[in-house]
């Protein structure tokens, strides 16, 4: 089976990802995070933060990785409505999938909280 050029580079995407997501742990001696377990959402702070478990009660807080909403307690009038639309919006897309997400470290940032690809999966994502 041949593959074609834009699947190839889509899964060496994939590989360069995992890899240097693990590079990075390994570099700053985090504890180790599963990367292919499912966490269970806990608690959604604004539109880019939220709480997550592991079955085994260890949790961490996670920022979406590229995605920059305000925060809600922080969020002048005007960026008022958006916070709160962005926050909606979050637990929407977390309820569809029973609070249940696949956590794919990136980095640290400086409050120590991991910036990580967030994915869910549910009956209301495979339209």
């Amino acid at each position: 089976m041949k593959l074609s050029g834009k699947t190839t580079i889509i899964l060496t995407a994939i590989a360069g990802a995992t890899i240097s997501a693990i590079s990075i742990f390994q570099r700053t001696k985090q504890p180790s995070i599963a990367l292919t377990e499912e966490w269970i959402a806990t608690q959604v702070a604004d539109g880019d933060s939220i709480t997550v478990r592991q079955t085994d009660g260890s949790q961490m807080s996670v920022e979406l990785c590229g995605i920059d909403a305000p925060e809600v307690k922080q969020a002048e009038v005007p960026a008022q409505a958006l916070s709160n639309e962005a926050k909606q919006k979050l637990l929407k897309l977390i309820a569809a999938a029973d609070n249940q997400l696949m956590i794919v470290p990136v980095a640290k940032d400086s409050d120590g909280r991991t910036v990580a690809e967030v994915m869910a999966h549910g009956p209301d994502f495979s339209r």
